[in-house]
């Protein structure tokens, strides 16, 4: 290991295991370097004196140190807080900047940076794990008690920045933490506390999950924090010592497997949401994991919300999203107020787009509300079985091509900058072409295949770029630019011919390696597990003012499109384990028995933002109050924040030149992108897979019996399972419809008694 660092005791290089140096910041979000706030007066490290082996410096009359060492082929960060003043010091923050480099700014710089993939404190100690696009990974262990974290980010225009700097430990925080959290204590005169911090790169044969239990933690190990109730959940505690384990307080029986590995299982007939708590004799940690609602309950309701968060039409598709769950709560013939719904839509649609020449009205340099509209006509075409919404979306596909496409095949926005995996523009003319493609006349079949030609040459364009394009608003490693090029390659790869599919299977494998370091994988919490990592949406869709994670969010859905074709296309287990996990921790945010959608889960643990909240002396209007968010779930405001009928608005607070008012102005509703992916991924299918004598199974039951497989579907609505088994079997499928029995090894068994490849 090879360590350097300034006089003022900076760190400049960190190498470990002789390997590729790991980057720490020279500016001034450099570290370590001392964060220390008294009411509103935050004080930060300068030039810290170097004596008697510590680096040294004091503020508000608390005597500040750290010192850098190297143990093995750990970077070890000793801190320590003194405080010499007669009183006791009421500290709202104390903390830590570790000033490791975590700005994606560039391709290819992004690979060599590690993301802050994720931070966590736990009641007694921390830990953390940082990853880069190249899939090294740091993982980050206190033994001690820290009070929470926050991370550094850039500016860009007015906005919060798209890049994050670097992270801060925060030994001590005043105001509301998370219960798990340790809470900041008085700080007496002449108390002295000390805090250790270590940073080491897991070798290639290293997990985390193992590095931590070494260090005397009870660690949650496992592949699913979620699933279907009726269901068992196994995973694996961790311990050197034998642990207690607690569900919401109630004991838990923890099955010794081999030493320092013990195995849980739980189980749920009803819906529920537990809180785990592992304790060892040393430390405590925490899990979360939930049994969710059947999927026809979570869309039943999904839909419902549609009509409780008023969809509004203006420069942003994210306002009016939620018709998509309306749509396709119709073509499923789901309990819903459909006249309702129909009437938004018909005031909605000619308030953004010109119905008889098919172009958009209102902000058409935005691509992405235009394709976005062509896969919601493909959806309403379905619903209503009116070629009308059709007609409008070919003709609004056409625009797009005409207006919007370059040469080499990309889209790109009404400035020239690459949009294509701005949302899904490719994959949204490709959900029109599965539409045009069921009309049995000529001129639609021939308007199909232009329009499947150029999306075609769009995704053709990504599997040669791959991550080396643009996305909306500053450039960086951005979790949609990724995910979405992922749907878009694996959604074209599965309308061709097997033979063809190939280079665009290696395209998207490449990006979701790539996307691995913007994932919450590695953490055991049904909230968040597997959901990606985004921080500056808060301020356009919620209206308030501060970047935070939110993840899972409505984008975080965009990752399971593409992971689940990637399943079907290869097989793969891993991936559909990863897009059912993504999948159920997004359905999270919807509490079907309070009849509540929440925007998103923000795992910050203390963030302190101006929010936009309803201001009870004028209606339908709102203030801005100081509130803390801390690891919680965030509401929508679109119940009470309403746009004026037939009004375009402004899609966030501000001004366009197409619209004459933000009133309502919100992007919160982009949360239905959950339940659109919902219902082309689990809402009508069932899976089972197979492999080396195990059994997943996703909306179904599956028995192993003498005669062959009984797959069991959870829900009549369920009218097609897909299998993957280890050899040929007898299958039988016990649909609502009737039982259907075939032969089969892969592929998808359909209700009438059809059986299809993948």
């Amino acid at each position: 290991m090879n360590l350097e660092w300034t006089e003022t005791g900076r760190i400049t290089k960190c190498v470990f295991h002789q390997g590729e140096a790991v980057d720490f910041r020279l500016d001034e979000y450099g570290g370590p370097a001392w964060q220390c706030r008294l009411g509103e007066e935050l004080r930060t490290s300068t030039s810290p004196r170097y004596k008697d082996g510590w680096f040294k410096e004091a503020f508000f009359g608390v005597e500040l140190r750290h010192r850098i060492k190297m143990e093995g082929e750990c970077l070890i960060i000793e801190a320590e807080a003194e405080n010499q003043s007669s009183q006791t010091m009421p500290l709202d923050q104390l903390g830590l900047r570790i000033g490791l480099d975590c700005s994606m700014e560039s391709y290819p710089q992004w690979d060599t940076v590690f993301a802050p993939t994720l931070l966590r404190c736990e009641k007694t100690w921390f830990w953390g794990l940082l990853k880069s696009p190249r899939g090294r990974q740091i993982a980050v262990f206190s033994p001690d008690p820290i009070a929470s974290w926050h991370l550094d980010y850039n500016r860009f225009f007015a906005d919060g920045g798209h890049r994050i700097l670097t992270f801060c430990l925060d030994f001590m925080q005043s105001g509301k933490l998370p219960p798990r959290h340790p809470q900041s204590l008085p700080f007496a005169p002449g108390e002295i506390r000390r805090w250790r911090i270590e940073l080491t790169e897991l070798s290639g044969g290293q997990s985390l999950t193992h590095w931590l239990a070494d260090k005397g933690a009870p660690v949650f190990a496992g592949e699913r924090w979620s699933t279907e109730c009726g269901s068992s959940l196994t995973f694996q505690l961790l311990s050197a010592a034998e642990p207690t384990l607690t569900a919401e307080g109630e004991p838990v029986c923890c099955q010794l497997q081999e030493p320092g590995v013990y195995t849980v299982t739980l189980r749920s007939e009803q819906p529920r949401e537990m809180r785990l708590i592992a304790e060892n004799g040393q430390h405590q940690s925490e899990a979360w994991v939930q049994f969710i609602h059947p999927w026809q309950t979570i869309m039943e309701e999904a839909a419902n919300q549609v009509l409780l968060q008023p969809q509004k039409m203006g420069t942003h598709c994210e306002s009016w999203y939620g018709l998509f769950t309306g749509a396709l709560a119709i073509v499923h013939d789901l309990h819903f107020d459909r006249e309702a719904y129909y009437q938004k839509v018909r005031e909605l649609i000619p308030l953004g787009f010109d119905v008889e020449k098919g172009c958009p009205i209102v902000h058409p340099g935005r691509i992405q509300n235009t394709a976005c509209m062509i896969g919601l006509l493909a959806d309403l075409t379905a619903a209503a079985q009116d070629r009308r919404p059709l007609e409008l979306g070919a003709k609004l596909a056409d625009w797009l091509i005409e207006h919007c496409q370059r040469s080499d095949g990309a889209f790109c926005n009404g400035k020239g900058k690459h949009y294509t995996s701005v949302i899904y523009i490719a994959k949204s003319i490709l959900e029109l072409v599965l539409e045009e493609r069921k009309q049995p006349e000529a001129f639609w079949q021939q308007r199909a295949q232009r329009h499947f030609e150029a999306a075609k040459r769009a995704v053709d364009e990504l599997a040669l770029h791959r991550d080396n394009i643009e996305t909306e608003g500053q450039a960086t490693l951005e979790d949609g630019m990724l995910t979405c090029s992922v749907a878009q390659l694996t959604m074209l790869a599965r309308m061709l011919d097997s033979d063809q599919r190939q280079p665009y299977i290696e395209a998207a494998e490449a990006l979701v390696v790539k996307h691995r370091c913007l994932e919450r994988t590695a953490v055991a919490d049904s909230r968040c597990s597997q959901t990606t990592l985004r921080f500056w949406e808060a301020q356009y869709d919620v209206l308030i003012m501060g970047n935070m994670i939110n993840s899972p969010h409505g984008w975080s859905a965009w990752k399971v499109y593409g992971i689940m074709d990637l399943y079907l296309l290869s097989g793969k287990r891993e991936y559909l384990i990863d897009a059912m996990n993504t999948l159920m921790s997004c359905v999270s945010l919807l509490d079907v028995e309070k009849k509540t959608l929440n925007w998103a889960f923000v795992p910050d643990p203390h963030r302190e933002v101006m929010a936009f909240v309803k201001d009870p002396q004028q209606a339908g209007k709102g203030k801005f109050v100081k509130q803390t968010i801390a690891e919680e779930r965030v509401a929508m405001i679109s119940s009470w924040y309403r746009a004026p009928e037939e009004t375009a608005v402004f899609g966030y607070l501000g001004s366009w030149p197409d619209v004459s008012t933000d009133q309502g102005g919100c992007c919160d509703n982009d949360v239905h992108e959950i339940f659109k992916c919902l219902e082309e991924v689990i809402l009508t299918k069932a899976y089972v897979h197979e492999e080396k004598d195990s059994w997943d199974a996703f909306h179904c039951t599956v028995e192993n019996t003498a005669e062959g497989l009984m797959i069991r579907p959870r829900e009549a609505l369920v009218d097609q399972v897909h299998v993957l088994l280890s050899s040929e079997k007898k299958v039988t499928v016990e649909f609502a419809s009737g039982t259907v029995t075939v032969i089969l090894q892969r592929g998808w068994i359909e209700a009438d008694g059809t059986v299809r490849a993948d």
